[in-house]
């Protein structure tokens, strides 16, 4: 039988594929998703020139071979040659690196062409518009054959090394520059074959040594690391970016609440937000860490949300409270835990909520819990809060002079407040010599 095509290029490449396919097989242990895009590419290359060599065997045979049995072999054979140069795009896309919406946007347009390059192969049995086969066996090249089996491997191709060209500083200059001398070549041996070398294999034999310089300029063991560390470095970044945004919209939500909150009292106005600073500077003389100071601020913005469960008659009463009003006030420590208690993410915030009217010898509430028993957070937020009670303005009272609150703090250690934390509370009221620690009316 004599051959139809000039296949020995592809042939002699062929043991080359196998070898540094089985050696990347061998080699890559702790895949990256780059070694994963290379070797995937590699295999569809490998894949792709044994199917061309027996494609190129088959088409000769003519009548030995039935049509069908052609037609199946030749769609084969486009099809894994745009697979081969499909797989090169998104080795490039690996290696460069890219945004989850702009690498959706692009896998969207390329998969498109990829299955409009299936149905046109897939469906010419039926239209013919690619390849027929005469009475005798032998090939023949329709219309659309030069888009098909050139045209979108070539555009897959194209769309590759334009993405790596225009990334080129993701790049060392030696590996562009080797990569684009390949692109020339193998893009004008491209163009010779469509044109002038129909029948000599040489597709394949390019993409073969394609992969070769690949391997040699871009997957060096060094460098690929290099790039995973940085990868890495670059995603820990974005994650804590993404961690600190939502840590912000947290405290703006947190400090909208409380002020919700407020506003239900009229004679309120930035209660919480004091409270919660007065609760940090407390933890802070404790010697808590940022993190816990953090928390414990975000305790005191939010320990009243359950007064948005309480009407705003009995809130902004001006004379004494019922029995029943008072308890119905009580209930806002239960309502603040039930809501706060939903937030996973933060479980520790209802602590605050239920237990900050807690006293130290057992008469608080909603629980009775005393000294230690109550959580110390608790204990913190119950003395910042009593401290700006007795220096605001309420319905029931008028702000204390700075001397009286110091006195009713000390007659209160061990009955109402934990003695260990009101003495930090007490240094802060000794230091604020020009008393601006409450609140100012004007």
């Amino acid at each position: 039988m004599t051959l139809d095509y000039n296949i020995f290029l592809e042939v002699a490449v062929i043991p080359l594929d196998i070898t540094l396919y089985c050696y990347l097989v061998f080699r890559y242990k702790n895949m990256t998703k780059v070694n994963d895009a290379f070797r995937r590419f590699a295999f569809l290359v490998m894949i792709a020139d044994i199917v061309d060599v027996i494609t190129a065997i088959g088409t000769s045979a003519h009548s030995l071979m039935p049509n069908p049995a052609h037609q199946v072999l030749n769609i084969m054979d486009s099809l894994f040659t745009s697979f081969a140069a499909f797989a090169f795009i998104y080795y490039i896309y690996a290696y460069s690196g890219m945004d989850k919406k702009s690498f959706k946007i692009r896998s969207i347009i390329n998969h498109v062409l990829l299955v409009i390059n299936m149905l046109l192969l897939f469906t010419n049995p039926l239209t013919g518009w690619v390849f027929t086969y005469d009475a005798g066996g032998n090939y023949i090249h329709q219309f659309l054959f030069v888009p098909v089996a050139y045209g979108f491997p070539i555009l897959f191709f194209a769309i590759g090394s334009i993405h790596m060209l225009t990334h080129r500083s993701k790049y060392k200059t030696t590996q562009v520059i080797s990569m684009l001398i390949g692109i020339v070549a193998a893009s004008v041996l491209f163009l010779l074959q469509m044109l002038y070398f129909d029948n000599v294999l040489i597709t394949l034999f390019i993409a073969s040594i394609g992969v070769l310089i690949i391997f040699l300029s871009l997957e060096t063991p060094d460098y690929v690391n290099l790039l995973k560390t940085k990868a890495e470095l670059n995603e820990a970044r974005e994650r804590e970016a993404a961690a600190l945004a939502k840590e912000q919209l947290s405290k703006e939500v947190m400090m909208a609440l409380s002020k919700a909150v407020d506003a239900k009292d009229h004679y309120t106005n930035g209660h919480s937000e004091r409270v919660a600073e007065y609760a940090k500077e407390i933890s802070r003389r404790m010697g808590k860490n940022e993190r816990e100071q953090e928390e414990i601020y975000e305790l005191g913005l939010l320990h009243d949300i359950g007064k948005i469960g309480i009407s705003e008659e009995i809130i902004n009463k001006k004379g004494k409270l019922t029995d029943a009003e008072f308890n119905e006030i009580k209930g806002h420590t239960i309502i603040g835990w039930e809501i706060l208690k939903t937030i996973n993410e933060l479980p520790w915030l209802s602590t605050g909520a239920r237990w900050h009217h807690e006293k130290y010898d057992g008469s608080g509430y909603p629980d009775g819990l005393s000294g230690k028993d109550i959580p110390e957070e608790a204990r913190i937020i119950c003395l910042a809060d009593c401290y700006d009670a007795m220096t605001s303005k309420r319905s029931y009272s008028f702000p204390k002079a700075q001397a009286d609150v110091r006195a009713e703090i000390v007659a209160c250690m061990g009955t109402h407040f934990d003695p260990d934390i009101a003495k930090y509370l007490l240094d802060i009221i000794y230091e604020d010599t020009d008393y601006n620690l409450r609140e100012h009316v004007e």
